[in-house]
């Protein structure tokens, strides 16, 4: 069982023991688009999981700049693209964990050695947000194995529930069933593809581009309005972005407020396949990991089953 977190207890100190399966026992941590915000915070983190007992090794830009807190504050990409390379492909690392988002992503990806990443094809790089470029480029690329679920600086905030489904995860299980809600009715099956939608549109613009055909889309989005998050989505529907996907799966976007429920509704009616909301996907503490090589199948009541 993973302890609690609560402030300067002895639960605290111990919250990330049995976080990781056996196996890990060493993690890299990177940043691939800014660096930490929030220097404490990440310090408690790092500091949790080396008394859970793990290998950590901080890359050595990671934390170049912190706290960064604007796209400004990117670290400079041929050094972010340098250190994922070198944790990558060093034999003592087990996992890599992404130490946020941010913004910057979309730039890295371009500045990765493909043919030596795929040297190691089943490397676990764990992250979301920003991280979402990195994912679509990996599984475009067949180059490691994308694992969308907090960050080290996201474990921070995550609830014990998403902890454990971050446990469940990364040991390569599956998670228990997830009851959703139905907006547009329908069964659905097939893999995981789930992203930051204002990610996944900047990407359906690039050479790496996904392939949502038979997809079941996990999608959330953080911070932006009604507005933006309207003008992303009507943005990848024109493209054709949902005709083929198997069904959509909405996480939060809270960044539209009061009227996030209506909005996900609106977005359900624009399209023809199975919608279902109510997935604990969000810059929130309720943030379950996804595998994206993983599958789903969804009944028509919206019982969510792991594959």
């Amino acid at each position: 069982m993973i302890g609690k977190l609560s402030a300067g207890s002895e639960t605290e100190r111990k919250c990330f023991e049995g976080l990781f399966p056996p196996e890990i026992k060493t993690i890299a941590v990177v940043a691939p688009s800014m660096p930490g915000d929030a220097p404490d915070k990440i310090d408690q983190c790092l500091t949790l999981l080396r008394e859970a007992g793990l290998n950590v090794k901080v890359m050595p830009h990671a934390r170049e700049g912190e706290p960064g807190r604007t796209r400004e504050d990117i670290i400079d990409v041929r050094k972010r693209a340098a250190d994922l390379e070198q944790a990558w492909l060093d034999p003592e690392v087990d996992l890599i964990l992404c130490l946020r988002g941010g913004w910057g992503g979309i730039d890295l990806i371009e500045n990765l050695d493909w043919d030596k990443l795929r040297t190691r094809p089943d490397m676990r790089v764990v992250g979301f947000s920003d991280v979402t470029t990195l994912h679509m480029a990996m599984l475009h690329e067949k180059a490691g194995h994308p694992l969308c679920g907090p960050s080290l600086r996201g474990l921070d905030a995550a609830d014990q529930e998403s902890l454990e489904t971050f446990r469940t995860v990364v040991s390569g299980e599956l998670p228990p069933p997830l009851q959703l809600n139905v907006l547009r009715a329908g069964t659905a099956a097939g893999p995981i593809l789930a992203g930051h939608l204002q990610r996944l549109s900047l990407m359906n613009h690039t050479r790496f581009k996904p392939d949502p055909a038979g997809k079941v889309i996990f999608t959330e989005c953080p911070r932006l309005g009604v507005p933006d998050v309207t003008e992303t989505w009507d943005s990848l529907r024109t493209e054709g972005f949902f005709k083929s996907c198997a069904a959509v799966v909405f996480g939060r976007l809270n960044g539209c407020g009061e009227a996030e429920d209506s909005v996900i509704r609106q977005f359900a009616e624009s399209i023809n396949v199975p919608v279902f909301s109510g997935f604990p996907y969000s810059h929130t503490p309720r943030n379950h990991m996804l595998d994206l090589w993983g599958s789903v199948q969804i009944t028509a009541a919206g019982q969510l089953f792991f594959k």
